[in-house]
């Protein structure tokens, strides 16, 4: 009988192969936690009868003291049987298919094997689907079904090859020779049958312990990165921001690049690329345009693709993710590698879920800021009222009048009144009429050209229409203030233009002054992220957040300034109309 054991351990070499395959199948590892899986079910159940088939057909034909092990089996004729590990394949597949999967795989695998006829055809046939039967029904028992727990497979399958020698003492005819071919296969059948479901289920167990650890490795890493990052983010998507981030992302991941861009230009870009893929330039690569569109993830694997116009550019392979805001896509993280071959599915999945969390923590850190941002509105309205020098310079001012000009003392005193009912009702409102806001712009002119006579012309010019529609208030208030203090040079006569006029379905609003500019890497920086100023350094980021908050993708603020060519501001809204709100002329 010893004899057969080499036979047989050969074909247990082929098992360990197929074991192998079936370890590195997605399907089967997610079916060991949840064994009703719809069509994976299927095709594992497949599987196994297939390869159980697959072990009738390769079988060690045994007829008593001689056997023959280098043929296909196509049939069993007389007192011959087969041996081989067709137990242990169905043994397996009741363990993790349950007893519904268990039992189809017992029935089929043992009508194949009645179907190669022998004397032993109808005691294997039942066998093989009892051994099913039991083998699905004792899963619940496998408690550790990926642990060190073996005791119960390799006792399950040693009862089940009794079971079968059994049953074909019980109905083989004649008796002596199932009598002599049980004593010839009892013992290398079991050895190799409980043999196999051992090294079946370690392969397995080593192959899930394996992605278990990959997943806790990256789930670190991944928590380590958002630990480093996130605090970052809640400050928002700004040059100073994003370079820190791709800073931390170029130290934790393989890549050789990381950038991060808005809608319109690059943030930040750090590592191979970054003398031509700088920051305030525009984005060139033609991914990120339709990453930007359609806001799904692209992976880039040749360097054309990329599109990048410098030809000798290192950039050959990445990944674009999408950063969102709600539903609207308000930048992109890019993230480079050197080889296509790097962008395996743990590099992608790892950088989809980090642009998931960054666009989290964006959102929530954008309603943290439009939370301070109108509370800084309601507070800058209220510091106005009662600022110190701007309430002391204007009374004084008016005090000195009384003396020489009663009548525009008067006026100033209506103007200063004005003012700071204005700034008290705009704290308290979304939206208001543009000429109320207007209103407003002319009572702080008023105050300040009384003070500074040489202070520069303003000039208001509103299209028919446009005086109704709705805006949010100190949207233009801030700007004249910010162009009287730094737009001129000392003593310097100038010229500041506001307009309004309806283009399409949007409202067109611009502040156009003749001062000094702005220098360029200043100008990159102005209505993007807080700048340093003589003033709070807030009113041109605070002004376009709002804007951006507000209206997203259907709202823009634009910043152009040629150095010693006067600055020009541009607010596209969409029109909103509604009725005139009773602005602060009342007694309360």
């Amino acid at each position: 009988m010893l004899e057969l054991i080499p036979f047989l351990l050969e074909r247990l070499g082929i098992m360990i192969i197929l074991a192998f395959i079936l370890a590195q199948w997605g399907p089967t590892r997610r079916l060991l936690k949840q064994p009703e899986a719809g069509w994976q079910f299927s095709v594992l159940v497949l599987f196994f009868a297939t390869y159980g088939i697959l072990s009738n057909y390769t079988g060690v034909k045994v007829n008593l003291a001689e056997f023959s092990s280098h043929t296909w089996l196509e049939e069993v004729e007389g007192t011959s049987a087969i041996a081989n590990t067709r137990t242990m394949i169905v043994v397996i597949s009741g363990l993790l298919a349950g007893p519904v999967g268990g039992t189809i795989t017992g029935i089929l695998v043992g009508l194949h094997r009645y179907s190669l006829g022998g004397f032993t055809a109808f005691a294997c046939a039942l066998s093989t689907a009892i051994a099913g039967g039991i083998s699905g029904m004792l899963r619940p028992y496998w408690r550790d079904r990926l642990g060190s727990q073996a005791l119960l497979p390799i006792c399950l399958a040693g009862f089940l090859m009794v079971l079968e020698m059994s049953l074909i003492l019980l109905l083989s005819k004649p008796f002596e020779a199932a009598f002599e071919l049980v004593q010839f296969i009892f013992l290398p059948m079991t050895l190799i049958n409980v043999l196999g479901v051992w090294l079946f289920l370690s392969i397995i167990r080593l192959a899930a312990r394996e992605e278990e650890s990959v997943r806790a490795r990256e789930a670190e890493r991944s928590l380590h990165i958002a630990d480093l990052t996130l605090p970052q983010l809640t400050r928002g998507l700004n040059s100073k921001t994003a370079e820190a981030v791709a800073t931390v992302l170029l130290e934790q991941t393989l890549a050789n690049a990381v950038s991060l861009t808005d809608r319109s230009v690059i943030l930040a870009h750090v590592g191979v690329g970054s003398d031509h893929h700088r920051a305030g330039a525009h984005w060139t690569t033609r991914p990120t345009e339709h990453v930007l569109t359609d806001g799904a993830l692209r992976l880039v694997t040749d360097r054309n693709e990329i599109g990048c116009p410098k030809h000798d550019c290192p950039l050959h392979a990445g990944i674009i993710a999408p950063l969102t805001i709600g539903a609207a896509t308000v930048g992109t993280l890019k993230v480079y590698y050197p080889h296509p071959e790097s962008l395996d599915a743990v590099e992608v999945e790892l950088i989809e879920g980090l642009a998931k969390l960054f666009s989290t923590q964006l959102a929530l850190g954008n309603a943290e800021r439009q939370a301070g941002l109108l509370k800084d509105a309601e507070i800058r309205a209220l510091e106005a009222q009662v600022h110190p020098h701007f309430l002391f310079n204007a009374i004084n001012t008016i005090y000195a009048l009384c003396r020489t000009d009663v009548e525009r003392a008067r006026v100033l005193l209506l103007e200063l009144s004005t003012f700071f009912r204005s700034n008290l009702q705009g704290a308290r409102s979304a939206k208001i009429p543009l000429q109320k806001e207007l209103e407003h712009i002319e009572a702080y002119i008023s105050l300040e050209a009384a003070r500074f006579p040489n202070r520069p012309f303003v000039d208001i010019d509103l299209a028919e229409g446009t005086e109704h529609l709705l805006v949010p208030p100190f949207i233009l208030q801030p700007l004249i203030e910010n162009a009287f203090l730094h737009a001129f040079l000392p003593n310097q006569t100038g010229y500041v233009g506001v307009t309004a006029s309806i283009i399409g379905e949007q409202l067109l609003l611009e502040i156009v002054d003749n001062g000094q500019g702005i220098e360029k890497e200043r100008l990159a920086l102005l209505g993007r992220e807080v700048v340093p100023s003589t003033g709070t350094g807030t009113a041109l980021f605070n002004t376009a957040e709002r804007i951006r908050s507000l209206y997203g993708q259907q709202g823009t603020f634009l910043i152009e300034s040629p150095l010693e060519d006067g600055t020009k501001i541009t607010m596209h809204l969409p029109i909103e109309t509604g009725k005139e709100l009773p602005y602060a002329y009342d007694s309360n």
